[in-house]
């Protein structure tokens, strides 16, 4: 049997980066990955200014994109992102490096399938199958870190993360230099359809469960392709999930996905990082979920209710297009989006404004 104090099951952004925090203040802890090449179907995309916030390495940055085009039918409006910029990373690449800087710091890193667990009043055992063994972990702590599909969430919180399955696929023949979002029934219901940049030329899909909307992107956007669709889950902001029975959940796992633009990596991050405090500085478990909540959850609500506005209909998408030719729409999405955590959400200016667009719609 293997002792540690905190096992970590995942080793993407918020099991890697949650690692290497505990290491780094030597709190023992074991992370495993069931593969370390597994490649997650994910655009790679991420906030510039978190390199700087949670110290990555920028040599993971293979494109930076510093535009985002919002499409509907044949209308187009160009936002500047300079200021903050994207990032697109291989996940592969990236995941990697972050598992990297966990095991230089101490981490004992796992090629490992976990199995199952049994939760006791002063600590957890965990089965899990390394090569063609079964191997025990006794842990006070658990993270689960294990994504969207999440095992651990099954077990403990007797559900599963909320989610809609996506398709898309990568298209090496084209390129592009910056993010765009369509929009419209034909293409994306009542998500959104994406054309972004990456590793070796154009990844695209759908945020909703249609082939059919997948082929009408791609003869929107003129590709005559015969790259192979993909199908994949993403989960969506919904039935969150912090801490249950002696396990903490982050990133995917506990559903801290960004409403509207489903952004997940950063706040993958963001959540090892507020986690780990709580562990290294021996509060009280309900601080990890009140802390994030401080940060996140009143940008996350208000997200979540322009998405349900915005993206009602055909008609609702025309009046934010129309919002999105005003700049100081720009601005104030922007700050909902990159600002400080801090920032003040102001429902009032959207309210008056969009009630301004209907009355010009």
């Amino acid at each position: 049997m293997i002792q540690t104090n905190i096992l970590i099951i995942g080793g993407g952004p918020a099991g890697a980066k949650t690692a290497k925090y505990l290491s780094s203040a030597n709190i023992q802890n074991v992370l495993i990955q069931r593969s370390f090449n597994f490649k997650k179907p994910c655009g790679g995309g991420i906030r510039k200014d978190a390199f700087k916030e949670f110290e990555l390495d920028e040599k993971e940055i293979i494109k930076d994109v510093n535009e985002v085009v919002l499409v509907h039918k044949d209308k187009k409006i160009m936002i500047d992102i300079s200021n903050v910029g994207l990032a697109i990373v291989d996940r592969v690449s990236f995941d990697h490096s972050l598992r990297l800087e966990a095991q230089h710091a101490g981490t004992k890193l796992l090629e490992a399938t976990f199995i199952s667990m049994k939760v006791f009043q002063t600590h957890i055992i965990s089965k899990i199958k390394l090569e063609d063994e079964y191997i025990f972990v006794k842990s006070n702590y658990v993270v689960a870190a294990d994504g969207v599909n999440s095992k651990i969430r099954k077990i403990i919180n007797k559900d599963e993360v909320s989610s809609i399955l996506t398709h898309y696929c990568d298209v090496k023949s084209s390129a592009s230099t910056s993010c765009d979002f369509h929009f419209g029934r034909d293409v994306a219901q009542g998500y959104y359809a994406w054309a972004f940049p990456h590793c070796d030329g154009l990844n695209i899909g759908t945020v909703v469960n249609s082939k059919a909307s997948l082929r009408q992107l791609k003869k929107n956007l003129n590709l005559e392709t015969d790259a192979k669709d993909f199908g994949y889950k993403i989960p969506i902001y919904k039935n969150t999930v912090f801490y249950k029975d002696r396990v903490f959940f982050v990133g995917d796992s506990a559903s801290q996905v960004l409403p509207f633009t489903y952004e997940g990596i950063y706040y993958a991050l963001a959540s090892a990082k507020i986690l780990s405090d709580t562990i290294i500085n021996n509060k009280e478990p309900k601080e990890y979920e009140k802390e994030w909540n401080e940060k996140f959850s009143k940008r996350f609500r208000v997200l979540l209710v322009l998405q349900k506005v915005f993206l009602y209909n055909d008609f609702m998408i025309r009046v934010m297009m129309k919002l999105f030719s005003h700049k100081k729409i720009h601005k104030k999405i922007l700050e909902l989006w990159v600002g400080e955590h801090t920032v003040t959400v102001n429902i009032a200016f959207f309210v008056k404004v969009l009630r301004y667009m209907l009355r010009k719609a």
